[in-house]
């Protein structure tokens, strides 16, 4: 049942056993497990079915540490979240080694190994409309002979990930809760802040807002905060004890250890062989053939070992490259795999035989070398990189003086980074060019600077907010524990990036599904 929360009178008190908050990737994995439960559960979502400018609006905030002023645009604060930027979904496994305490890389260590969750991983595939769960080279029919020689180790690896289709949460999943007897889905409805009993040990009550200007509370057993990297922080700053402490923050952890994924170009790769095949990293318009079962997208990438993060002490480093892309050979593939209609085949038709020597080219080498060879001859290639963020406790989110509409204090993003995440850049960088001219594969125009003490000048951060509400056994060393549980809070869990301790260079989506799917069984064994 979906329920406009702007219907409810002010003052209504409504009575659940399970309170989700946001409506997110996480929050609506948490609410379709519920939907066959025994017990009633209350999903909220701050926005309607579309986006509207007064609830994104909620957002705003200020940015007051390194330049990061896309924070409020790189969230969507309607039902399915940030799941409705989504033109695809990109997944793939973290390293053994993200899981670990890695010597030289200070607050390192989630709670378990990355092994335990292999359950919980195969079940979040299907979720997020993914082919079969498998990640090893082999089952995407990439032959170690495939790989270039500075890429089968020792330093670089390959390693895949897989594409799957734009699965919005919320058109996708929406009819389903909707027809679920035992849950009820609140739009409009704005999470203002958790009241704690005297002692902060557990929640007694949520309260709601609604705009302009309504209020109504909620009084569950059990809270799960699953707003997003950023504002599961923010609920949990505002929601301050009389001694005027945060819920969940006596050791002041509570929005510290902000991560986000550091992504910039590297360089350009000037090839000494122009023939040389990249073919592993892509199939066939991108598509390969996956042994456990239909033709699914994939795109692989190059990443440090493990062996090498834990010799030199780095954090992660992940490279990307393709040949550039040829206008008319795409035109054939559409013609060939009729993907366009009426006016398209016509344009595409034509292009084909304006560049008919290029394209007659292209299927000779293809007779000739298959797919291991490129079409034409490519002098260089443009690298895209990615580093992980080493956890710091001094990049945080914070609360402001400013306000916002229902007289909440704004969000401030303190983005920080140190020099052990320069000296990563750096170092893999030149590990980089060391291992090009060593396998003959080419040379590295580097645009990382050398010295370690300058940032590549086109490095930014992604949109992947983690880190804020780290998970630790110790509360002294994270707000949740290895249930994702508030310590000291007996009813509050956190659902989604913010538990991340570390951030490694993965996608996060399949982990906080994941992880979502193993915290509902958590919570259905509790109330069992």
């Amino acid at each position: 049942m979906f329920i406009d929360a702007r219907s409810v009178p002010t003052g209504t008190f409504i009575e659940t056993e399970v309170c989700i908050v946001g409506a997110g990737a996480a929050g609506i994995t948490l609410a379709r497990e519920f939907t066959d439960a025994s017990f009633r559960v209350i999903l909220l979502e701050s926005g309607g079915a579309e986006p509207e400018q007064a609830t994104q609006d909620l957002y705003a905030g200020s940015d007051i540490g390194r330049p990061y002023d896309i924070f409020p645009v790189s969230r969507l604060r309607y039902f399915g979240g940030t799941t409705n930027h989504w033109g695809g979904v990109w997944c793939d496994m973290p390293s053994s080694l993200d899981f670990e305490m890695r010597e030289g890389v200070s607050y390192s260590g989630w709670p378990f190994p990355l092994s335990y969750l292999e359950p919980w991983y195969r079940r979040a595939q299907p979720v997020l409309k993914l082919g079969p769960y498998g990640y090893a080279l082999s089952d995407w029919g990439i032959a170690p002979s495939d790989i270039p020689e500075p890429f089968r180790g020792p330093h670089f690896v390959c390693r895949v990930l897989q594409q799957g289709p734009a699965t919005r949460f919320g058109p996708e999943y929406g009819p389903e809760l909707r027809q679920a007897q035992n849950l009820s889905v609140y739009l409009h409805a704005n999470a203002l802040r958790f009241d704690a009993s005297d002692n902060g040990g557990a929640v007694r009550q949520l309260n709601v807002g609604v705009l302009p200007d309504g209020r109504f509370t909620v009084r569950a057993r059990i809270y799960i905060l699953a707003a997003g990297g950023i504002e599961n922080a923010r609920l949990l700053l505002l929601s301050e004890s009389e001694a005027g402490i945060g819920l969940g923050n006596e050791h002041d952890l509570v929005g510290r250890f902000f991560m986000l994924h550091l992504e910039y170009s590297g360089g350009i790769i000037v090839l000494t062989d122009p023939y040389v095949g990249l073919t592993f990293q892509t199939g066939e318009n991108g598509a390969r053939y996956n042994r456990l079962g239909g033709t699914r997208r994939f795109v692989s990438y190059i990443s440090l070992s493990d062996e090498t993060k834990r010799q030199l002490k780095l954090p992660n480093m992940r490279l990307r490259f393709q040949y550039p892309r040829i206008p008319e050979v795409d035109a054939l593939m559409r013609l060939i795999h009729r993907t366009d209609h009426g006016a398209d085949i016509l344009h595409d038709l034509g292009s084909v035989i304006r560049k008919f020597p290029g394209v007659a080219t292209y299927i000779a080498r293809r007779m000739v070398y298959g797919r291991n060879k490129p079409p034409a001859p490519i002098a260089s290639i443009p690298l895209n990189c990615t580093s992980e963020q080493m956890p710091n406790p001094e990049s945080r989110i914070g609360l402001g003086k400013d306000l916002d509409v229902f007289g909440l204090r704004k969000v401030v993003v303190d983005w920080r980074l140190t020099a052990e995440d320069q000296r990563g850049m750096a170092t893999g960088n030149r590990l980089l060019g060391a291992e090009l001219g060593r396998g003959e594969f080419g040379r590295l125009r580097s645009t990382v600077p050398e010295d370690d003490s300058e940032w590549p000048s086109d490095m930014r951060g992604d949109q992947h907010h983690m880190g804020t509400t780290r998970m630790h056994r110790d509360p002294s060393m994270g707000v949740v524990d290895e249930n994702c549980r508030v310590h000291g809070v007996a009813n509050l869990y956190v659902a989604g990036s913010s538990v991340f301790p570390t951030g490694g260079t993965f996608n996060p989506t399949l982990t906080i599904v994941a992880l979502a799917l193993r915290l509902a069984d958590h919570v259905k064994q509790r109330l069992r």
